[in-house]
């Protein structure tokens, strides 16, 4: 069951690639695997840096089950903006989704130290 609950954020990949448009997927693959990988590594950092449950004592939680909540809720956000812009063009879709991957990064970020 911990294995599952590690990778539960996988399960959204599928799912987005099925509802986004098809010259978004290339960008949207890029997307979630790079969230999936940067979560994984900050992760790696805390639990390195003998800070598992946070920094502050303010949450209980480990570090992994926070860091996906906030990840779920950026894809969420993500896939919503990305079937209600059709017409949007390459650069402009790439420009927002980098833009959405760092405020993923730095949310998650100041959550996990909480």
């Amino acid at each position: 069951m911990n294995f599952l609950l590690q990778w539960v954020d996988v399960i959204f990949l599928p799912l987005a690639l099925l509802v986004v448009h098809k010259y978004q997927r290339a960008i949207t693959v890029g997307f979630f695997i790079g969230c999936m990988i940067m979560l994984r590594m900050q992760v790696e950092l805390m639990v390195s840096t003998a800070y598992a449950h946070g920094i502050l004592p303010l949450l209980q939680s480990h570090v992994m089950a926070r860091g996906q909540a906030v990840y779920i809720v950026f894809f969420l956000i993500y896939t919503a903006l990305a079937v209600y812009s059709p017409k949007s063009e390459n650069a402009i879709f790439m420009a927002w989704t980098i833009s959405l991957f760092f405020s993923a990064l730095f949310v998650s970020m100041i959550v996990m130290l909480l």
